[in-house]
């Protein structure tokens, strides 16, 4: 009878232990493949973050949950993380910009000085079904989360829109309030507040956060109802002398197609005092067909940099194409291929592998799996 008793108090707690974290969900991606560029040798590498995942929420009542969540991204193939690295507040001018790894560029990242462990989404909040969502830590950015949706390959892979190689581009921002609106028959909007790194300190960097840090504040405006997808951002990015990015764009789908078109301007104004100020366009064009387990997608971009006073100055054309074949809800297999065609004057620029040519092949073959 006892051993009964006993049992069954085992029982009741696993199942209270169980209800308490039914709210609870983990979720991931593990992706790799084989990637061949011009200027580099073959190599592993993903097409998709590969990540882990933690995402909660707590029903408070009322209409009411707090929310919360954990992201850590990596590489699959070799288990670090998917982090281009960070300025050296204590030797700024030993950074060489070159060397830094352009693929998983975040400027907040980079500007802070700090590496992030979380490098994806790690924030909590609170949501209602009358006012919206608000919520504070390390959150993904409007401009980029939005913007990439234009993307038929999704701003990943060798396939990437010249997007992806803004300067600017910060997928994930610290120390930032973000603000979702409801949805009104699919309008709604955005906006996010990023404290930046003045501390009134006496180091170097600290003057520089002094002079030129600022706090940064971006708005959006979306559009998503049936087959019609509307977008508009403007991203003024903290710590950078009040640089700023802003994009509009929009796309239509029908029977399996759909059709996509954006553009992006954004100036960096962090060297006017040496250089100017650095100018980049950036213009899309993508296409995408889905038919039961096939998606070919295929995109076509062209950008352009110009610094004035100088001779980077300079545009580059960069066509994509791709197929993805789901093996089943989770699993899938797919093949790309890109060519980017620079101007001498600015090769390298938008060549995410680093290489320091006018035109750059890309190829690329793997797997991904989502859970």
């Amino acid at each position: 009878m006892k051993k009964t008793l006993i049992a069954l108090a085992v029982m009741g707690a696993a199942a209270g232990v169980a209800h308490a974290q039914s709210n609870v969900t983990i979720y991931g991606v593990v992706d790799t493949g084989l990637v061949k560029e011009t200027g580099s040798d073959v190599r592993m590498g993903g097409n998709v973050d590969s990540r882990i995942g933690f995402r909660g929420v707590e029903d408070l009542g009322s209409g009411m949950k707090a929310t919360f969540e954990l992201e850590r991204r990596f590489n699959l193939n070799d288990g670090t993380q998917t982090n281009s690295g960070v300025i050296d507040t204590q030797d700024p001018e030993s950074t060489n910009l070159e060397t830094l790894d352009r693929a998983n560029w975040n400027y907040n990242d980079f500007i802070s000085g700090k590496k992030a462990d979380w490098i994806g989404a790690s924030n909590v909040g609170l949501k209602g079904d009358a006012w919206g969502q608000v919520r504070l830590g390390r959150v993904n950015n409007l401009s980029v989360e939005t913007f990439r949706m234009l993307d038929p390959f999704n701003q990943y892979g060798v396939g990437a829109s010249l997007a992806k190689a803004n300067l600017l581009r910060s997928e994930q921002l610290s120390n930032t309030v973000r603000y979702d609106s409801p949805l009104w028959s699919g309008f709604g909007f955005g906006a996010t507040y990023t404290l930046g790194q003045n501390t009134k300190g006496g180091t170097l960097m600290s003057n520089y956060y002094d002079q030129l840090g600022n706090d940064g504040w971006a708005v959006n405006l979306k559009y998503d109802n049936g087959p019609i997808l509307l977008l508009a951002n403007y991203d003024r990015a903290a710590d950078s002398n009040d640089s700023y990015t802003w994009n509009v764009g929009g796309a239509y789908s029908y029977a399996g197609f759909k059709v996509s078109l954006g553009y992006q301007d954004s100036r960096l104004k962090l060297f006017e005092a040496v250089d100017g100020t650095l100018k980049e366009k950036d213009w899309i064009v993508g296409l995408q067909y889905k038919t039961g387990a096939h998606t070919i997608g295929a995109s076509y971009n062209r950008g352009k940099v110009e610094v004035a006073g100088t001779n980077f100055d300079g545009s580059t054309n960069k066509y994509a194409l791709g197929y993805t074949y789901d093996m089943s809800k989770r699993t899938s297999v797919y093949a790309n291929v890109a060519y980017t065609d620079n101007d001498e004057e600015i090769a390298g620029y938008y060549n995410l592998n680093g290489s320091n040519r006018d035109s750059v092949t890309g190829v690329q073959v793997g797997i991904t799996h989502k859970f």
